[in-house]
């Protein structure tokens, strides 16, 4: 399914893949310092459909195709952070997990029937096509999107690409407090009221997390 690579077989394919001109643009404002020595490359050629979730198979994962999953899409690895995970096409899932310090490139459309967890520390949501999403955690990191998003629920808000300014913003259809009832965890009483980690433990379980 996936090939394993070099790092420097996965930038070259990187390169010579058909990545759209707006891909370019995001990936290229991004500086990423790994030890090369240390991290693994993983590439899939095609569009990939699973049944099942989708755990990442390296720290550098490419997939040249849409990603369609019946559950969830989830970066958590053996890694102390997330590394880098692009997708050249659209994502389509039920739960989206991030990870801290990964950055997420999307060349695409994104939809998540459930909940899409991104509120992980120096990381970073990038999807140059459009975002749809029941539920958003992002607290303090949002997702920056190319031609606008759709939200249900949330804790956070999505940004246009490249936008510096309130006109870019999207915000969840339903507020923080309409949020939290139509989730099952109980809030936390300061900060924040869900906590990212705990919701993807949920979901990993196979444990509802609406009501």
């Amino acid at each position: 399914m996936f090939r394993t690579v070099s790092l420097d077989e996965f930038d070259a394919l990187l390169a010579a893949a058909p990545a759209s001109p707006a891909f370019r643009e995001e990936f290229a404002r991004y500086e990423f310092g790994y030890d090369r020595r240390a991290i693994d490359a993983a590439v899939h050629d095609g569009p990939l459909r699973l049944e099942t979730a989708f755990r990442t198979p390296a720290f550098c994962t490419l997939v040249v195709g849409d990603l369609d999953v019946a559950r969830e899409v989830d970066l958590r690895s053996s890694y102390e952070c997330g590394g880098l995970f692009i997708v050249l096409g659209d994502v389509r899932c039920e739960h989206f997990i991030s990870e801290y310090d990964a950055a997420i490139f999307i060349d695409g459309d994104m939809q998540a029937d459930g909940a899409v967890l991104i509120a992980y520390s120096d990381s970073s949501f990038s999807v140059i096509g459009s975002m749809r999403a029941r539920l958003l955690i992002g607290n303090d990191m949002c997702a920056s999107v190319g031609s606008g998003a759709i939200l249900d629920y949330g804790i956070g808000y999505c940004a246009s690409l490249g936008s510096n300014g309130a006109s870019g913003i999207v915000k969840p259809r339903y507020d923080q407090a309409t949020t939290i009832e139509a989730l099952r965890m109980e809030p936390k009483a300061e900060g924040y009221p869900f906590d990212a980690d705990e919701l993807a433990d949920l979901i990993r379980a196979g444990e509802p997390i609406f009501r």
